[in-house]
């Protein structure tokens, strides 16, 4: 009898703890969408079987002391607690990504996570998870070959569901999920890369009628919260009027490399698209390099501070004649913010500019801007707060406001280069983009369409503004952008260098890569493979497996289209 109660409360507290998963770690959302999926309905119920039996487990420890109590609700309740939190923001668990972050700068993702702490779960989560753990009270007489043979099953299972290629932790039990991360991680293989950039031969060809070039990094800014994109707010009324005077082209099918800025900027300057995790990018020339080679005065212009990601070692060689960046401005500079975007325009750059071309030489000039991040209010001056009011840090009419400040800044400088020098040429491409809210999540951690689909603008000469616009609606990368550059100024691109030149029609059958396999930020074993219609495979590398555009069916890498495996195998390590 005395066992049979035991069982049930066992039982209560099982059920107890995957109901708390489903509607408190995640939400009722969550279940609406993925209740009709297989894989979700294996991978959720084998570890919760998992959990059943780790309960069994645990239950003496549980029943005989205090201390045990306690310490197995902090086993429990850490990660149920840590996966909301990630879950409320990101719409996703915590990844070996994440778990790479924290231990790099703890304080910026504590920061992060108190910004965005969900008091009332989080209590929920504490009463619920004590409360049942206090309902096991007396322990289950151990037979101890039952009690092995449960461990074993246990062992197994949970081994099952962490390595097998159907596993998602995303799709697990929340306590079980956490703890397979962090197993993945202690197996993950460290490479060791080659820095063996190879010299650029310098060009004999003339420089008189090379064209000034301004290239543009934009960060954290989607495509969805830009009027010329189509946005019902007016937040880009000067991009807009550049555009109607055919002084700006904005592509419409553009992709980022990467979902973070430690992917996507390091790319951005070579001109590589693609997971990458033997570090092809080591050994690739940097567009500074080419510039210099090509007879360009050059610089590097950036309102961050570079430090971060390693971006300044990375890039500032003997090629960068003028380096600057954030940290100069504002000594508080961190991830979250960097020195002010207009400041840095009307101080830094365009007193640049205007001092440089009093010189012969053209110049080639990489503005990297401090742009959309977030927090998003710190991100507009108050000229630019539009939409009022900006109720929360991270709001939508704050956000909007940072979009607006990019409008001004853009066509500042556009309107500079056309006017003062009408052979000249500006490029712009976000890093990424940002998540919303919705099944995007918020910020930039998921590759979701509103982190990958991007803005890519380009204000060309007059004489090439129709052979840019060409392309305008067909699929492209901001990989492309220095593969065009090369084009413009007659530099032979490197092997390794994948990005097609935007001066050339491009296919309109193409397929891109974004990726988070790649050395500059973890190699992180995943990617997707975009169609042009923006449908998408998405790629687990660690476990080898492919979800289909529809999201519902997961198949083995070995089993997909040999034309989709040949994009990646020759790249994968060997």
């Amino acid at each position: 009898m005395a066992r049979s109660t035991t069982i049930k409360s066992l039982l209560w507290v099982w059920l107890g703890l995957s109901l708390l998963d489903i509607f408190v770690v995640r939400d009722f959302a969550w279940l609406l969408e993925h209740w009709d999926s297989k894989r979700v309905v294996v991978n959720f119920g084998l570890t919760s079987l998992a959990m059943l039996s780790l309960l069994f487990i645990l239950n003496p420890i549980i029943t005989r002391s205090r201390v045990g109590k306690n310490l197995i609700f902090m086993l429990i309740v850490v990660p149920m607690l840590v996966q909301s939190s990630h879950y409320e923001v990101y719409r996703s668990f915590a990844s070996s990504f994440g778990f790479r972050e924290f231990s790099q700068d703890p304080m910026l993702v504590l920061d992060l996570w108190l910004a965005q702490f969900n008091y009332l779960k989080s209590g929920i989560l504490l009463l619920s998870v004590y409360g049942l753990l206090s309902l096991l009270i007396a322990p289950i007489k151990i037979v101890k070959w039952r009690y092995g043979l449960n461990v074993i099953g246990f062992v197994l299972l949970y081994l099952l569901t962490t390595f097998i290629w159907y596993g998602v932790g995303n799709f697990q039990n929340s306590v079980l999920a956490y703890y397979s991360t962090l197993l993945q991680i202690s197996r993950t293989q460290v490479l060791e890369f080659k820095h063996e950039k190879p010299p650029v031969t310098p060009s004999q060809l003339p420089t008189d009628n090379l064209p000034n070039i301004v290239y543009i990094i934009g960060e954290s800014l989607t495509l969805s919260q830009m009027g010329i994109y189509g946005y019902k707010r007016d937040t880009t009324p000067k991009l807009a009027q550049l555009e109607a005077d055919k002084k700006l082209i904005k592509y419409n099918n553009a992709l980022s490399i990467g979902t973070h800025t430690r992917l996507s900027v390091p790319y951005m300057l070579v001109g590589i698209e693609g997971i990458d995790p033997t570090g092809r990018f080591y050994q690739t020339p940097t567009v500074f390099n080419y510039a210099k080679a090509r007879g360009y005065t050059t610089a590097f212009i950036s309102a961050q501070d570079t430090h971060w990601g390693h971006i300044k070692d990375l890039f500032v060689d003997k090629d960068v004649d003028y380096f600057w960046h954030g940290v100069s401005m504002n000594k508080n500079t961190s991830v979250h913010k960097g020195a002010d975007d207009m400041r840095v325009l009307n101080e830094i750059a365009l007193p640049y500019i205007d001092k440089i071309t009093q010189k012969k030489p053209p110049f080639f000039l990489v503005l990297q801007m401090d742009g959309s991040h977030y927090p998003y209010t710190a991100h507009s001056t108050q000229k630019h707060k539009k939409f009022l009011p900006e109720n929360k840090p991270n709001s939508i009419n704050a956000y909007d406001n940072t979009v607006v400040k990019t409008d001004d800044y853009l066509a500042t400088i556009i309107n500079k280069m056309r006017q003062q020098y009408p052979n000249s040429w500006v490029f712009y491409s976000s890093d990424h983009g940002q998540g919303l809210g919705g099944k995007s999540g918020r910020f930039n951690y998921n590759p979701h369409l509103k982190i990958i689909h991007n803005p890519l603008l380009i204000s060309p000469p007059n004489s090439h503004y129709a052979q840019l616009l060409s392309n305008q609606d067909l699929p492209i990368s901001q990989a492309d952008i220095v593969p065009s550059i090369l084009a413009i100024i007659n530099m032979k691109p490197h092997p390794n260098i994948n990005g097609k030149s935007l001066l050339n029609t491009q296919n309109p059958k193409r397929l891109r890569v974004v990726s988070q396999y790649m050395p500059t930020q973890h190699n992180d074993p995943n990617a997707v493979l975009v169609n042009p219609d923006l449908s998408l495979y998405t790629l687990d590398f660690e476990k080898m497996s492919v979800v289909l555009p529809n999201g519902k069916q997961t198949i083995r890498f070995q089993d997909w289209d040999e034309k989709y495996q040949k994009i990646f195998l020759d790249k994968l390590p060997k």
